[in-house]
């Protein structure tokens, strides 16, 4: 995965403007034969609602989780797939707490025994009393079936 100064800044500015909520987004780009940038996109964490709504099912609100508006997120598919460009990331902010790839983050990102999206990367931004600490991302190793830590390649 490779992002530019530019998508890692915003996906940082994104994380504390949220704060004291995690904040959610999807990244989607060109594939390596293509020409052009990826594009950083800002989801509406809707958990807050959620857990409004029906906190039995829902019972954890928007500081210690997130789920993306689906609507935007069908948005941002249909835009990908009409450019041919590929969903590159997913990203959300772990508001006090370390950046790690959770039981309830990988349980979002799978499919049964499969993830949903194997070739996407999954960012995870820390964010501590409103400061951003420590991002790491996860992507699906198909040898181990399991997500593993991913380095992010920064574009200059």
């Amino acid at each position: 995965m490779v992002l530019n100064d530019e998508d890692l800044a915003h996906i940082h500015k994104h994380a504390v403007k949220d704060y004291p909520y995690e904040c959610c987004g999807i990244v989607i780009g060109p594939s390596r034969s293509q020409i052009g940038t990826n594009k950083v996109y800002e989801c509406t964490n809707i958990q807050n609602r959620l857990h409004k709504e029906d906190p039995q099912r829902y019972p954890r609100d928007a500081r210690t989780a997130y789920n993306i508006d689906p609507e935007e997120q069908k948005r941002i598919f249909r835009l990908a797939e009409k450019k041919c460009w590929k969903i590159k990331a997913f990203y959300h902010s772990h508001p006090d707490h370390p950046a790690y790839f959770s039981e309830e983050d990988e349980r979002m990102a799978m499919w049964g025994d499969e993830p949903i999206y194997p070739e996407a990367v999954y960012i995870v931004v820390s964010v501590i009393k409103g400061e951003r600490k420590e991002t790491i991302s996860f992507k699906w190793d198909e040898d181990e079936k399991e997500f593993k830590i991913s380095n992010i390649k920064i574009k200059k």
